[in-house]
């Protein structure tokens, strides 16, 4: 700590009435008081400025890069590639393309809410995105539409009620199975392995289902947490769903198009609120678990400001509210409910369609955790006896969802498992 030129004063003063000079006892008593007061203030103080410098979080540069510039900034070279959709919706995909010769290509897609740089909020010695390129794969990282990086529309402004008229149905019916044909088309392969997290997983399954072509292109589906049934979802939002249709309808009549888009305040709030200090960081990271699931030992609080970087990036309120029906509608994994009049229009039925999903012939291995609250252990029980081309199933008994993508201990327990699958295959 620099001590000031006041408190320096202070102290020379209080030593030269420390010493012999000669004055009453009044104004000893006075002074020797004045000079332990100070004393306590200066200890005060210090101690003040040892917990703040002690207690802030380290600067990342990296929560303010791009994905590109993170994979940059790792040391390998990045491309941003542009992919329009069918229905008109530009995506915006990001590759790390492979050191020589490559190995296979690897398409990585992210959950909910997220971007393509989650795969890089962990270091490089714990990121699955750099454990494959530094392995020579062609790897591809995700974008879904509305997010940060993929809002743009052939026709359509992103600021229109229409441009957000979507749900996991489009991503699953256009968004997958464009950005497939797209990355085999310019790598020149035959073939790809796919790794996805939550709803990465959940609208592979709906591209399976609605192009059976695209299972042949399939080497390997790697699940990680994956979303299908939602009816033991045990999050904190659980009390919430039994009002899903007067809360969109609500969000409707304010004219609310995209649904938790930090970039609209949440950065600042964000900044604010948990990338100051550890202290900050450690109550956010409760938070991450109070939704997610137990396990915070495996959540490192200095990645939080990258965690939050790549994190409510944006979507439809559609996609949220798909959710909620699941959870509602109990064991099944169906598409979006527009109500009985809009079910008619839509699907000829009172009720929303299932996706069948024992006609995916992709083959799959599916990770999950036996204390995530998203995706829980019972859901993923159910899946597994949906699919016809299962390859086989690893549960952890500590993960929650997060720790598939964050998790300290993920390349040991889990990354490289998931190097070894797709070297076999």
């Amino acid at each position: 700590m620099v001590l000031n030129r006041l408190t320096f004063c202070w102290l020379a003063v209080v030593t030269i009435f420390l010493s012999d000079v000669s004055y009453s006892s009044v104004g000893r008593f006075r002074d020797v008081f004045n000079a332990n007061m100070l004393l306590k203030s200066w200890r005060r103080k210090a101690e003040e400025q040892r917990v703040r410098l002690f207690d802030r979080l380290p600067q990342n540069i990296e929560s303010k890069y791009t994905t590109p510039q993170v994979i940059v900034n790792r040391g390998y070279t990045s491309e941003t590639h542009h992919v329009t959709t069918d229905d008109g919706y530009i995506l915006e995909i990001h590759r790390i393309p492979p050191k020589g010769t490559a190995k296979k290509v690897v398409f990585l897609q992210h959950g909910v809410l997220q971007s393509s740089g989650t795969w890089l909020v962990n270091p490089s010695s714990r990121s699955l995105a750099i454990l494959l390129a530094e392995q020579s794969y062609d790897v591809w990282l995700g974008n879904f539409r509305g997010n940060k990086y993929s809002r743009k529309h052939a026709t359509l402004n992103p600021n229109s009620d229409e441009y957000w008229k979507f749900s996991w149905d489009q991503i699953g019916n256009y968004d997958i199975p464009s950005v497939i044909n797209y990355i085999l088309k310019t790598t020149g392969q035959s073939k790809l392995s796919y790794v996805g997290h939550s709803l990465g997983c959940g609208v592979f399954f709906i591209a399976m289902i609605k192009h059976p072509d695209l299972n042949a292109k399939i080497e390997l589906m790697i699940a990680l947490s994956p979303l299908s049934s939602f009816a033991n979802f045990n999050a904190i939002f659980r009390a919430l769903t039994p009002f899903t249709d007067p809360i969109e309808n609500f969000l409707r009549l304010l004219r609310t198009r995209v649904f938790l888009d930090s970039e609209v305040a949440g950065d600042r709030l964000f900044d604010i609120a948990c990338e100051q200090t550890y202290s900050q960081a450690r109550f956010c990271r409760e938070v991450f678990i109070l939704v997610c699931g137990p396990n915070r030992k495996n959540l490192d609080p200095a990645l939080i400001p990258l965690m939050n970087a790549n994190f409510m990036t944006g979507t439809s309120v559609a996609v949220i509210a798909q959710f909620a029906q699941n959870y509602n509608a109990g064991e099944t994994f169906q598409a979006y409910d527009y109500g009985t009049e809009g079910n008619l229009q839509k699907y000829g039925s009172t009720k929303p369609f299932e996706y069948d999903l024992t006609k995916i012939t992709a083959p799959i291995y599916v990770f999950s955790g036996a204390v995530d609250r998203i995706v829980t252990a019972k859901d993923v029980d159910w899946l597994l006896t949906k699919l016809r081309n299962l390859k086989g199933s690893t549960r952890f008994n500590e993960y929650n969802h997060l720790d598939f993508i964050w998790g300290t201990d993920v390349k040991e327990r889990l990354y490289d498992k998931v190097l070894d699958l797709l070297s076999s295959s």
